[in-house]
């Protein structure tokens, strides 16, 4: 189930940086009918990765003309957090969600288009699955996040 929670998470991420707003309105059924699935998969991807601990609002309605609105949460303290650190504040761990976050808030700043994000974020998910090494992975964001 995973490879297909992968898929359909993908699915949405990439719906949410193509939208230019800030939230993505779907309808469950079209998307598992997208991905051949049933829409009981996209509810257990929606409650798994896309929680409010996650920076995720989602809200669903069922029955006929029903939608899921995902939204990206707005945290205060993570917006103005630098995720491009000196080197004298060593950095124990960056997540693909921090990742993601930066790429958003750039989309809405209008420094990269929707495309430049889907490709950023396809680019740092490969590293994260190729790269063990937490320095590595820093330097490698940093060199590409110093560039934009």
């Amino acid at each position: 189930m995973s490879v297909l929670a992968d898929e359909i998470e993908k699915l949405i991420l990439h719906k949410l940086l193509k939208e230019e707003k800030e939230n993505v309105i779907l309808k469950r059924n079209e998307l598992a009918d997208e991905l051949q699935c049933a829409p009981s998969q996209i509810s257990y991807v929606l409650s798994t990765r896309f929680s409010n601990a996650k920076g995720y609002h989602v809200e669903s309605r069922r029955g006929s003309g029903g939608f899921v609105r995902i939204a990206k949460m707005r945290n205060k303290k993570t917006e103005h957090s630098p995720v491009v650190v000196s080197e004298q504040m060593p950095v124990i761990s960056i997540r693909l969600q921090d990742l993601d976050r930066v790429l958003f808030r750039l989309l809405k700043q209008k420094r990269i288009t929707n495309r430049d994000a889907v490709l950023l974020h396809h680019t740092f998910t490969a590293l994260f699955a190729e790269v063990d090494d937490e320095q590595q992975r820093l330097a490698v964001v940093s060199r590409i996040l110093e560039h934009i």
